[in-house]
């Protein structure tokens, strides 16, 4: 399905933050809409959307901050400037004042907000009844997103379930985990009962569906039975909802190749932005180039997490400078050699200022950095190997109006691999060890990365159930790398602490290691306190508007 530019409508609405649109949307001028008056067509419900959409690419959430400033500082690598602190939160540095985390915070309560404008305010009168759910269903999901995103980041939070009018209905104190994820999973459900297929002929990509719901429920489903909350009955329910993508519907599926390049494939294809891959990609928030109207409706995915291109001349080169992340020697050590997605998700390579493709030597070296969302690539891998300069390279997002500090790089949120990895998962802690189901859904992953069946190539980890979920542990630090899901999954399974040990003995363990030259690694190892790290602080400024929410005593 060919991806579409997105365009961009400004309004100025009274409650209602809005940023963009799919397409330009034909309205009545108006100098005022009362909302009451605003969702009255369709057109006016897609201006909604876009809005909301618009918040989830913006940069304090999916554009920069929740997939890359604070997700960080795992066993997946490290904020890699020496002489500053920036990115806080991946540093285990940051405290409530923070703007990261007082701005992930205000975009997605935004984002609520207007989805609960949406949900009172839309009269079914207006609509046909398959599009009125339509509408609410859509509304209903990204209201549960965006809850289960800031239960997922703050544990507890204030649950809001209809719009904030005045100043005294924001003061709400914060919901037990129980009813939080009773409140998300309702509004899941009715996600799923009532959004279309992605092959209904009335699907929009890039949006909410039925099967991503049933996606988010297992995701969600797996978060309950771990830390912190530990009710163990979500296993069962996660492996439902798996099974219903899996088994009962069976349009999702691996991009697959018979050379064993359908990982890098995937990931070409979300570059190269021209298309959705609606099989394997379930929900992931879409990012165009629209320099040529003059709008921002990029994102910091390739840049600030991508690979380095030194050249810079200001005309047509993906300039990546800036790029902040140093990746983990934990990708040397749990990849096999074979495994396909090693030197997809980091090339070790990089461009000089003089125009030089060159190897980045190892793990400890400046340049070490994720390639996954890379948005160049040499023309001719054997120039690695060659010293000179003014080398060709290839530009892999298909943009002619570049810019050096943004791309137009879409970012996954949920792919059907995960669904795979999840279905393993759950079926191992529902039975007690693996079963067959769940071999077999770990070696859909696992031969499609170019790997053997777990039974030939690691049969020890089907020893029992703890040797499948270490194995588990570690496909999906292979699987997963760089997409913003690594700190959730060990803080759920409790093993943030250990894994961040692993990565210190990983970064001590390099041959080249000096504490002057690389202890800027190990900062995020050294900064963390369990007894706080687990959770982010309420903001500042939230606590002080909000008379009924008080600080978390850890972060008083």
């Amino acid at each position: 399905m060919i991806k579409k530019y997105i365009k961009i409508c400004l309004l100025s609405l009274a409650l209602v933050s809005m940023s963009s649109c799919n397409d330009f949307i034909d309205l009545d001028p108006q100098s005022e809409w009362k909302l009451e008056d605003f969702y009255e067509t369709s057109s006016q419900i897609e201006v909604a959307f876009a809005g909301m959409y618009g918040n989830l690419r913006g940069s304090n959430l999916f554009g920069s901050g929740l997939s890359m400033e604070m997700a960080y500082g795992t066993d997946e690598g490290s904020y890699n400037r020496a002489y500053d602190e920036l990115w806080r939160v991946s540093l285990n540095l940051h405290n409530s004042m923070d703007n990261d985390i007082a701005g992930a915070w205000k975009s997605l309560y935004t984002i609520i907000h207007n989805a609960n404008n949406m949900i009172t305010y839309t009269d079914p009168v207006n609509f046909e009844d398959e599009e009125y759910k339509n509408i609410i269903g859509e509304a209903r999901f990204l209201r549960a997103f965006c809850h289960m995103t800031l239960t997922y980041w703050w544990n507890e939070i204030p649950l809001r379930d209809k719009p904030t009018t005045d100043q005294s209905s924001n003061d709400i104190e914060v919901s037990s985990l129980e009813d939080i994820y009773d409140f998300i999973i309702a509004d899941f459900e009715y996600a799923c009962s009532n959004l279309p297929h992605v092959t209904s002929e009335n699907y929009l990509a890039g949006r909410a569906h039925q099967m991503a719901a049933h996606g988010m429920l297992a995701r969600l489903y797996l978060k309950m039975a771990g830390y912190p909350h530990k009710n163990t009955e979500g296993f069962a329910k996660a492996l439902a909802h798996c099974d219903t993508i899996m088994m009962e519907d069976g349009y999702h599926q691996l991009r697959t190749s018979a050379d064993s390049l359908g990982y890098e494939n995937l990931f070409r294809n979300m570059i190269g932005g021209d298309q959705y891959d609606l099989e394997e990609n379930m929900f992931e928030i879409t990012f165009t180039n629209n320099l040529d109207i003059g709008m921002g409706t990029m994102g910091s995915n390739g840049v600030n997490n991508g690979l380095l291109f030194g050249e810079m001349d200001g005309v047509n080169h993906p300039t990546t400078r800036q790029f902040f992340v140093q990746a983990s020697p934990l990708f040397n050590i749990l990849h096999l050699e074979e495994d396909k997605r090693k030197l997809w998700n980091v090339p070790a390579m990089s461009r000089l200022e003089t125009g030089n493709n060159v190897r980045v030597k190892g793990p400890l070296s400046w340049a070490y950095a994720p390639g996954k969302f890379r948005r160049w690539e040499p023309a001719d891998y054997a120039d690695l190997d060659i010293w000179k300069a003014d080398q060709p390279y290839v530009l892999l997002t298909n943009e002619t109006n570049i810019s050096i500090n943004q791309s137009p790089i879409n970012f996954p949120i949920l792919r059907y691999a995960d669904i795979l990895l999840m279905y393993a998962e759950a079926a191992n802690e529902v039975n007690g060890g693996p079963t067959g189901e769940a071999i077999a859904a770990l070696n859909q992953v696992r031969q499609r990365a170019g790997l053997e069946i777990i039974e030939l190539g690691e049969p020890e980890a089907l020893g029992g159930k703890d040797a499948f979920f270490n194995e588990l542990v570690d496909e999906r630090f292979r699987e997963f790398a760089f997409e913003g899901i690594r700190k959730h999954d060990l803080i759920r399974w409790e093993l943030y602490e250990e894994k961040l040990q692993t990565y210190a003995s990983a970064i001590e363990g390099e041959p080249d290691y000096d504490e002057f030259n690389h202890a800027h690694y190990l900062r995020s190892v050294r900064n963390f306190d369990i007894n706080k790290h687990l959770s982010l602080p309420y903001p500042f400024q939230e606590v002080t508007i909000n008379k009924l929410l008080d600080q978390k005593p850890e972060w008083n």
